[in-house]
C-alpha cells in the first residue's frame, strides 16, 4: 500500500513539474510595443509593404532612402528637403504662430558603437539635460529594434525614436510630448507611424 502512495505521489510531482515549465513564455529581448496596422483591404498591384498600402490614412514613402510610413488624415505633410520629411497636425490653439503635433525624420551615418551608444551621444550634443535622466524603451521599428527615449527638452520636448538600418542611424523625433493639449495628436501620430515604418531596402 505505501508503495503505491509513493509511486502515486512521484506521478503527481512529475505532472506538476512539466505543466510548469511548460507554461513559461520565451522571453523577448525587443517588445512590439507598438501594434502594426492592418493591411490595406483593397488589393493592389504595389511592391510596397502592405502596412504603407493603407487606405483610410496618408502615406509618406521615401524611395531613396528606402522607408515608408502611414499618417493620420488630419496631418499633412509640409514644406521640407526631400530626405526630411516632416508631418504636421492641425493648429492647436489661435495665436500667430500656433503650436502643431510633428513628426521629423532625420538619419545620419553609423558608427561601431550599440544603439544606445550612438543614441547617447547624439543626445548630449542635442540637449543640456543628462541622458541617464531619460525614459528609455526598447520597440520594434519595421524589421528593427530601436530605442524610444523621452522627455528630451529643447524648446519643449521631444520623444525621439532611434533606428539603425544598413549603414544608417534614424531619427524619428516626435514634438512636443509635455504639451497636454497636444497628447492626443501625438498618441495618434505615434501610434500610426511606429505601427507602419517599414524599410524598403
Amino acid at each position: 500500500m505505501r508503495t503505491i502512495l509513493l509511486t502515486l505521489l512521484l506521478a503527481l510531482l512529475l505532472c506538476g513539474c512539466t505543466s510548469a515549465s511548460s507554461s513559461l513564455e520565451p522571453a523577448t529581448a525587443t517588445p512590439n510595443i507598438m501594434p502594426r496596422l492592418d493591411p490595406s483591404p483593397t488589393p493592389s498591384d504595389s511592391t510596397l509593404p502592405l502596412t504603407c498600402q493603407v487606405t483610410d490614412l496618408n502615406v509618406y514613402i521615401n524611395e531613396m532612402d528606402g522607408y515608408c510610413f502611414a499618417f493620420p488624415m488630419n496631418f499633412t505633410l509640409g514644406d521640407q528637403p526631400s530626405d526630411q520629411p516632416v508631418v504636421r497636425g492641425p493648429a492647436l490653439d489661435d495665436s500667430a504662430e500656433p503650436i502643431h503635433a510633428k513628426l521629423m525624420i532625420e538619419f545620419s551615418s553609423a558608427t561601431d558603437g550599440l544603439l544606445r551608444e550612438q543614441a547617447e551621444s547624439y543626445l548630449k550634443e542635442f540637449s543640456v539635460a543628462d541622458p541617464a535622466s531619460y525614459t528609455w524603451t526598447q520597440l520594434q521599428v519595421g524589421s528593427e529594434a530601436g530605442w524610444m527615449v523621452e522627455p528630451v527638452p529643447a524648446m519643449l520636448s521631444y520623444r525621439i525614436v532611434f533606428v539603425q538600418h544598413n549603414d544608417k542611424i534614424f531619427r524619428l523625433m516626435f514634438w512636443p510630448v509635455d504639451i497636454p493639449e497636444a497628447q492626443s495628436d501625438m498618441d495618434n501620430l505615434t501610434q500610426t507611424t511606429l505601427g507602419s515604418f517599414t524599410f524598403t531596402k
